[in-house]
């Protein structure tokens, strides 16, 4: 049965550009943020508008007014998570060393898993810790990191869709075939019970 590895490509390829403009060309991404807050703020601005001349007496004019300010708030999130960076991130390695800490003190591991992932978990968070009440702007190099990890992820998805296309690629030649009810079927169709 062939397995279908189109999923994995086109997260690796998603994963890809993303890391490369995530990493590389962070302008790239504000200006996104900042054309999808214009479409936003004029598709708003024309919905209440177009409402004060109809007959509706300006019923869509709160709607269109609660849009300008969505409009406004996502042309605002480039600057926000630029000056925040550091803090999201270390909320969210906060999460995960917490986690790792709590599998580490309930799984029934051996001794030697148990310790190292009781470490990772403590370096996690004295690493988010870092990032939260961090005294120095280290935003670029997060931003670096976390870029440089999502091209990391692409490749991995990318070997992973290698992988499935070759063992799909792969024909395994029999002259018997055995069907599920623990038959054995030759080509001269004869029929005998597997043991």
């Amino acid at each position: 049965m062939k397995i279908d590895n189109t999923g994995y490509i086109i997260k690796a390829i998603l994963l890809l550009v993303c890391g490369i403009l995530f990493a590389f060309f962070p302008g790239v991404i504000s200006w996104v943020f900042y054309i999808i807050g214009a479409i936003i703020i004029i598709g708003s601005l024309l919905t209440g508008l177009s409402s004060l001349g109809g007959g509706d007496g300006g019923s869509l004019l709160p709607a269109g007014a609660v849009g300008v300010l969505i409009g406004l708030l996502v042309i605002y999130i480039p600057k926000f998570i630029a000056s925040k960076m550091s803090v999201i991130a270390g909320i969210i390695l906060g999460i995960i060393a917490i986690t790792q800490i709590v599998k580490a003190l309930s799984k029934e591991l051996t001794k030697g898993l148990k310790v190292f992932q009781l470490l990772f978990g403590i370096a996690l968070l004295v690493s988010s810790v870092f990032l939260i009440f961090n005294p120095f702007h280290g935003g670029k190099v997060i931003r670096l990191i976390i870029g440089l990890v999502m091209i990391v992820f692409a490749a991995f998805n990318f070997y992973v869709a290698y992988v499935i296309s070759e063992r799909n690629g792969e024909v395994i030649e029999s002259n018997n075939i055995v069907d599920t009810n623990a038959y054995e079927v030759n080509e001269n169709n004869d029929q005998r019970l597997l043991k």
